[in-house]
């Protein structure tokens, strides 16, 4: 088993990209989520990702959005070519680096979970993304 990193570079990678990507007042709502992130490792980090993979379907899935079942449809069909890309990739692309094959999936999936939280934001208003609900579980994660 590989050393745990401090901190969880999949929280990080949450946080950076909604910072990156929210608008500004939504992307301030991650300061108070700072010190606990600041003490997190990487050992749930498989299971975090993970969970943004179901979380991404669920709020995709939610029949109380506004969502056409069209689009449900191409979030699905986009989240498996990323799955299949991130597979590929971290099969066949590690360029001397040593890490485990699954990291670039799951570098997608964290990454797709933001990009959910956002569409829902941006289509529905920020209140029907309960993307804090869902960083909060990230971090409370246990391996």
């Amino acid at each position: 088993m590989s050393k745990a990193l401090s901190p969880s570079p999949m929280l990080e990678l949450f946080v950076r990209n909604v910072q990156e990507e929210f608008p500004k007042e939504e992307a301030a709502k991650v300061e108070r989520f700072a010190d606990v992130i600041a003490q997190s490792n990487s050992d749930a980090d498989s299971k975090r990702a993970r969970r943004c993979f179901h979380w991404a379907f669920a709020m995709a899935d939610d029949k109380d959005q506004s969502h056409p079942r069209w689009k449900e449809i191409k979030e699905l069909h986009q989240e498996w070519k990323d799955t299949w890309f991130g597979l590929e990739f971290g099969l066949t692309g590690n360029q001397g680096v040593k890490r485990n094959p699954d990291e670039d999936m799951h570098i997608q999936w964290v990454e797709d979970a933001v990009t959910v939280a956002k569409t829902l934001g941006e289509e529905d208003g920020w209140d029907k993304s309960p993307w804090e609900a869902l960083l909060g579980e990230l971090i409370e994660t246990d391996a």
